[in-house]
């Protein structure tokens, strides 16, 4: 259906100062109108003075543009704008009766607060020498003052391009100051209803790319400056993450991220190690750069670091954000050294096999000469590595003859890793650029050249005669890769060479395990599985939970350390201690006038967070805030605050489903049907006789017997679509199956990710499931709640007589 929109003549017409009327009346005011200003797709802007002489913005709608809507329902949106001051304060609104040319028009006319200066597209276009990274940090702090505005009020803006951003003189100021104002609200909305390809967040993030470009341009930056554009670039790819569980998206993030970067970037820049400037600076591994600080806040107590960095080939699955990154970056054989040393369619993908196989081959041996390189500037290099001249000039030559690299003018003393390295990229940046013109190489590296390259190093370099070296592949999930290109790559990456191995890491489902000759790698053969959200479930053992505590309590002193601060998780955080003896005795017991505090304490947050990296550092920089932790407190945070702390943390993490695509709310729905089961269940529910106890269930799994298929055979597409989802973001962990008690056929198991039950009041631990057939299962995915509600009857408390189940009965 086609939209709306001003004629030619029409525009034409309300642009014309020859063709406007004297005065215009909005519901019965009137206003001289003394300039056009601006037209677009649907209306116009006009400059107007009221009867007092103030000058106002008038924006004239097309009325047509309202014939399945009121006005007054966006005039009630942008009245919850009213106290905050990045935007235009709203007049007047209604119908308005203008006579162009003496022809009449009707339009829907809004009437602002008019705000003088440019707006952002003029600014940048004009004024370049204003535009410095002072400019750029000041926008950043507008934007997410602007952003908070509209997060308060549950409003998006939904028209926040570069026009609707003024800068502005701010009155009264003693000396010249500007700031940023929002202007036209004719398309304020309820958040998340917003139909456009590029919200609110992503028109934000076009223009800091728009500032950061003007100022490289200028080339005017001084040397820290120029560090902390480069900081940023992860910053804002993070703000346009699609997954929300880890995009980096409240305002108030935003802000500080930016401020420990430039922070970051103004101390860098010597020979001093670097550090952190707070504790939960980086949440992700892709924004730190340096190696070296890396290795010095990763914890090694990681529960299953032990598998991913044994000698098998291994495929890492689960979450983003868990962990899976920093591992690998962990793992990498440069990290140590330097800290040590203190989207083709499917048939152009069948195009060019050859050039995407070579492209992955130049990038991993890209990583060799790195590391080599790094290794060359040593001083052990032939007493330790076995990596003297001789080994470099062969590794150079044989690498030459196979590249062909052009013949580079080289003064005395570059190395010759670096000369590679050059090379190296060289290559890659051809082979980038063809392929984008569609142009097929003339000639490629062969599927053998890793191993070849490998079985030269294992040969050649006494360090590696003992150690099969392993390239760490992070990421390798369809929605980096699509599923062709990793076909392609699967025949190099399990390929079986006795001189190197592959370890990758995906999101659950994410990796495809089938090569270009369809044959397809055994998961007990050519690799093993470490899935981690599989790790998390598991820590519900004792001393599997004894390894969790212990790497949540690493993790944070390393940071705490590293930024400086006195105190260390145990003694501003301290243990977990319930006078009900548990967490979910706690909870169920509900004492009247009870102040919330039963989610605390190190054990607590260990169970919760189970090993997620990324969960582990919200929850503690929560408890920080609520707790208001400075860097020399010692002095233990409330129960108090770190249970609202938790709780909302999980809040955070249970509203991040929604804008999920695809199945945000249906995700959400399931989710929020099953929690708020759990938590019924908890509290109001039958309690289990387990000995001469009655404890209170706990059942934060679905258990589904599969007769004679799988349970996703009973699914329809988009079920069996929405369930891969689930477990694909780690909503729901799949785990292994298990064996059912009521006859020899295997059990589905789900169990729902830990940190979401805080946001319900519901317990950690796991004492009974919710145990149904597949046609349940299918009525679950297809409408959560009433299938959530029938079990609940199963649960709910009768009479006197039946309040408690035998255990393991249910």
């Amino acid at each position: 259906m086609a939209q709306p929109e001003l004629s030619p003549e029409l525009k034409s017409k309300l642009l014309d100062s020859r063709s406007l009327p004297r005065d215009v009346a909005v519901r019965g005011t009137t206003y001289t109108v003394e300039s056009p200003v601006t037209a677009g797709f649907k209306g116009a802007v006009w400059r107007v003075v009221d009867h007092f002489g103030r000058p106002r913005a008038l924006k004239l709608a097309i009325e047509s543009d309202y014939q399945d809507r009121s006005y007054l329902q966006e005039v009630s949106y942008i009245a919850k704008l009213d106290a905050y001051p990045q935007f235009a304060k709203f007049i007047d609104a209604g119908v308005v009766e203008v006579l162009l040319a003496s022809e009449p028009h009707r339009f829907i006319g809004f009437v602002e607060e008019w705000i003088d200066g440019e707006t952002l597209e003029s600014f940048l276009e004009k004024q370049p020498g204003e535009v410095t990274v002072s400019f750029l940090r000041a926008f950043v702090d507008a934007s997410c003052e602007i952003l908070q505005s509209l997060e308060d009020t549950q409003l998006c803006h939904d028209d926040l391009h570069a026009r609707n951003l003024m800068v502005a003189p701010i009155k009264g100021a003693l000396e010249p100051l500007y700031g940023i104002k929002v202007i036209d609200m004719g398309s304020m909305k309820p958040a998340g209803t917003s139909q456009k390809r590029i919200d609110d967040l992503r028109h934000i993030v076009t223009h800091l790319v728009s500032i950061c470009n003007v100022i490289r341009r200028r080339r005017t930056a001084n040397p820290s400056e120029r560090r902390f554009l480069r900081a940023i670039v992860p910053l804002m790819c993070s703000m346009l993450d699609v997954d929300p569980s880890v995009a980096l998206r409240a305002p108030r993030q935003i802000r500080e991220h930016f401020d420990l970067a430039f922070t970051r970037a103004s101390q860098e820049g010597g020979e001093n190690p670097p550090t952190l400037v707070s504790p939960f600076e980086f949440l992700s591994a892709e924004h730190i750069a340096d190696d070296r600080l890396l290795v010095r806040i990763f914890a090694r107590s990681c529960p299953w670091l032990e598998k991913v960095s044994g000698p098998d080939p291994c495929l890492v699955t689960g979450p983003r954000g868990c962990g899976k990154s920093t591992i690998f970056r962990w793992l990498s054989l440069k990290a140590h050294i330097r800290q040590h040393s203190d989207a083709f369619d499917t048939m152009r993908i069948r195009r060019f096999r050859a050039e995407i196989i070579h492209y992955f081959n130049l990038l991993a041996a890209r990583e060799v000469v790195h590391t080599l390189s790094l290794v060359s500037g040593r001083e052990d290099r032939e007493t330790y590595w076995g990596f003297g001249f001789a080994q470099e000039r062969l590794i150079y030559d044989w690498l030459s003859q196979r590249l062909e690299p052009a013949n580079h003018f080289r003064l005395h003393g570059t190395s010759l890793m670096q000369q590679l390295q050059e090379a190296l990229e060289e290559k890659m940046q051809h082979a980038h650029s063809q392929m984008l013109k569609g142009l097929n190489l003339a000639a490629t590296t062969p599927d053998t050249f890793l191993g070849d390259l490998t079985s030269l190093l294992v040969r050649e370099i006494s360090f590696f005669s003992g150690r099969r070296p392993a390239f760490l592949v992070d990421d390798f999930s369809i929605h980096r890769l699509s599923e062709h290109v990793q076909v392609i790559l699967n025949r190099i990456i399990w390929e079986r060479r006795s001189s190197h191995v592959f370890k990758l890491s995906s999101e659950k489902y994410g990796a495809v395990l089938t090569d270009s000759f369809n044959a397809t790698a055994d998961l007990t053969r050519e690799m093993i599985e470490i899935d981690c959200g599989r790790e998390f479930i598991a820590l519900d053992d004792v001393e599997q939970g004894r390894r969790a505590l212990a790497f949540a309590i690493e993790l944070l002193d390393n940071r705490l350390k590293q930024a400086g601060y006195s105190g260390s998780a145990e003694a501003l955080i301290g243990h977990s201690k319930w006078q009900e003896g548990s967490l979910g005795m706690a909870l169920a017991t509900g004492k009247r006038g009870r102040v919330d505090d039963e989610y605390h304490g190190l054990e607590c947050i260990a169970q919760l967070c189970s090993g997620d990296v990324s969960s582990l550092l919200l929850v503690f920089s929560m408890i920080f805030d609520a707790g208001k932790v400075k860097s020399a407190s010692t002095t233990q945070i409330t129960k108090v605050a770190q249970s609202r702390a938790i709780r909302e943390a999980s809040r955070k993490k249970l509203e991040a489903i929604k804008p999920s695509f695809p199945f945000g709310p249906e995700m959400y729905a399931v989710v929020d049907a099953f929690g708020n089961l759990v938590r019924n269940v908890l509290q109001r529910g039958l309690r289990i006789r387990k000995g001469e106890q009655h404890v209170p269930s706990q059942c934060p799994r679905i258990e589904i017997d599969q007769g004679s298929g799988a349970v996703a055979d009973t699914l329809a597409a988009e079920q069996r679509e929405l369930a891969l989802e689930l477990v694909r973001r780690a909503i729901f962990i799949e785990m292994q199956p298990g064996l059912s008690r009521h006859g020899n056929v295997t059990t589905l198991r789900w169990h729902l990710r830990r940190i979401y039950l805080p946001a319900f009041g519901a317990a950690l631990a796991k004492n009974d499931a919710v145990k149904e057939n597949p046609d349940w299962f299918k009525f679950f995915l297809l409408n959560p709640k009433e299938a959530c509600d029938q079990v609940w009857t199963k649960w709910k408390k009768g009479d006197e007589g039946q309040q408690e189940l035998d255990y393991g009965n249910n």
